[in-house]
């Protein structure tokens, strides 16, 4: 099931299986924001302190990946 509220899902899956040079040199690079998008972020421990968002560049103080995910988000 593919969620729309992520627009660079995309890239993502595409980074999964890319060799780590390819993705130092930008191809498949991480999206600018989600938000901007229209979509939502989808957080992940960058350090205990940040919070990252798995498909944009967008980093945040605090644990939001802690959070509880919304109603409608327990497929992610």
């Amino acid at each position: 099931m593919v969620i729309e509220s992520y627009p660079f899902r995309w890239r993502t899956r595409l980074r999964r299986h890319l060799p780590w040079f390819l993705i130092d040199l930008g191809l498949a690079d991480k999206g600018d924001d989600c938000e901007a998008h229209g979509g939502d972020h989808e957080w992940y421990n960058a350090d205990d302190v940040v919070s990252a968002c798995y498909h944009c560049k967008i980093e945040r103080l605090g644990q939001l990946w802690k959070r509880v995910p919304a109603a409608g988000d327990e497929g992610l």
